[in-house]
C-alpha cells in the first residue's frame, strides 16, 4: 500500500521505527501536514498504489472518504460506546456509565468523563466539579473554542471513578492480536511488551467479529479483575512498545 504520514505527530522512536519498516520492504511512504479537524493533506497527496493507508490524526479520515481510499482509514466512528456496551455489557470497565449531552452532565463529586465515542474532542479523565463545572459554562454559555470540536450536544460517559492497577494495548487485525504493549502500571507511565499470558488470553477472548478489520483494544487490571477499558482506531493509536514491523506487515496482508 501507499502509506500516508503525518508530520510532526509520533515520538522519535516510533517514527524511526515506521520508517524504517516501510523503508526496508520498499513501501511507499509520503509526509503530509494536517489541516485540523477538516483533515487536509499539505501538500496533496500522490499515492504510488491504488491502496492507500492513513497514519496520523483522527481528521485524517475526511481525505480517506473525499478521495476514496481504501482501506484509507478503519473509522470506528460507528461504533461508540453505547454501541460497545450492547455487546459487551459488563466486561467493560464503565459498563454503569451514564451517556448524556455534554451540556447536561452535572456531577456532586469527581466523576470520570469522556466523549462516547472515538472523536477524541477531549481526554477521558477524572473531573472534579469545580473544574468541569466551569469548562461546561465556557463552552455551553461563553462559546469559547477550544479548537476541539466539542459542542453542547457532544454526548459524554460520566461514571464513578474505577480503581485501575494496569493498562494495556492490544493491536488488532482480521480478528487476531498482532501486538501489544503495557501502558501504564497505577499512575506511572510504562511502555513495554512484557504482558502477562493470563492478560494476552483475557484480551483474546474478546469478540471483535463485528468491528472493522483492524482496530486497538485496550484492556486493564482492576479491583474487580480484567475489564474492557475501550477502542481506538488503529490509524491514530500511539504505537507504544508494540512491535511495528508486525503490525505493518499485517496491515499490508490484508
Amino acid at each position: 500500500m501507499h502509506w500516508i504520514l503525518q508530520s510532526s505527530l509520533f515520538n522519535d522512536r516510533e517514527w524511526n521505527q515506521l520508517t524504517a519498516v516501510l523503508n526496508r520492504f520498499d513501501i511507499p511512504y509520503s509526509v503530509h501536514k494536517v489541516i485540523p479537524f477538516v483533515g487536509e493533506l499539505i501538500p496533496e497527496a500522490k499515492p504510488a498504489s491504488e491502496r492507500v493507508i492513513c497514519f496520523g490524526s483522527y481528521s485524517m479520515r475526511h481525505s480517506a472518504r473525499k478521495f476514496g481510499w481504501t482501506p484509507g482509514v478503519y473509522d470506528l466512528e460507528p461504533y461508540d460506546f453505547l454501541v460497545q456496551r450492547e455487546h459487551w455489557g459488563k466486561e467493560m470497565l464503565n459498563s454503569d456509565s451514564v451517556v448524556v449531552p455534554f451540556k447536561d452532565v452535572k456531577i456532586r463529586k469527581p466523576m470520570f468523563l469522556r466523549p462516547a465515542n472515538d472523536g477524541k474532542v477531549f481526554a477521558g479523565k477524572i473531573y472534579e466539579p469545580d473544574e468541569f463545572h466551569k469548562w461546561q459554562f465556557n463552552v455551553v454559555a461563553m462559546n469559547y473554542d477550544y479548537g476541539n470540536s466539542l459542542t453542547n450536544d457532544t454526548l459524554i460517559q460520566v461514571s464513578e471513578p474505577k480503581q485501575i492497577y494496569a493498562e494495556y494495548r492490544f493491536w488488532i487485525v482480521e480478528g487476531k492480536i498482532v501486538t501489544w504493549s503495557l501502558y501504564k502500571r497505577g499512575s506511572k507511565v510504562i511502555y513495554s511488551s512484557d504482558v502477562d499470558g493470563h492478560v494476552l488470553k483475557y484480551a483474546e477472548s474478546i469478540p471483535v467479529d463485528w468491528l472493522p478489520k483492524a482496530l486497538v483494544l485496550d484492556v486493564c487490571e482492576t479491583d474487580q479483575g480484567m475489564k474492557i477499558m475501550e477502542i481506538n482506531t488503529i490509524n491514530s493509536a500511539g504505537f507504544y512498545a508494540a512491535d511495528i514491523l508486525k503490525l505493518v506487515m499485517a496491515l499490508e496482508d490484508i
